[in-house]
């Protein structure tokens, strides 16, 4: 940088002294966060989605056999406990459907997702799917 006969920098060299930190504390809280971000992931835990295909709503209700499916996927995976709630939102008057399998205690990761689910009127109707897995 240079100084004028005052000892003053110009315009130009203060701008770009202050664009210089700027980027430095980007970076640095860009870092920070990434790192803190990092530190709190641990093993990625995915549920087959396929499982709930054959969900479909009648009379008001959702339906579906899918607790033999979700147990096999606990013992494929070595889950302790699989948590499945399914709700339809909006409050079309839908009664939800929640299983529970295995304990629920120990470090849990969660999943939520939307999904079409048929109706036995022909109705395509959203859901919501959250699965709790307990590893």
């Amino acid at each position: 940088m240079r100084l004028n006969k005052r000892g003053d920098i110009g315009f130009p060299e203060a701008i770009m002294a202050a664009m210089i930190v700027t980027l430095a504390l980007t970076a640095y809280f860009g870092f920070f966060a990434l790192n803190a971000v990092n530190n709190e992931s641990g093993p990625e835990v995915r549920v087959d989605h396929r499982i709930f295909d054959n969900l479909t709503i009648r009379d008001g209700e959702i339906i579906g056999d899918i607790e033999m499916q979700l147990i096999s996927e606990t013992e494929r995976h070595g889950y302790k406990g699989i948590s499945f709630t399914c709700e339809v939102p909006g409050g079309l008057g839908i009664k939800g459907k929640s299983l529970c399998i295995g304990s629920m205690d120990g470090k849990v990761d969660s999943e939520r997702f939307l999904m079409q689910l048929r109706s036995s009127d022909g109705r395509i109707v959203p859901a919501v799917i959250e699965v709790v897995v307990c590893v």
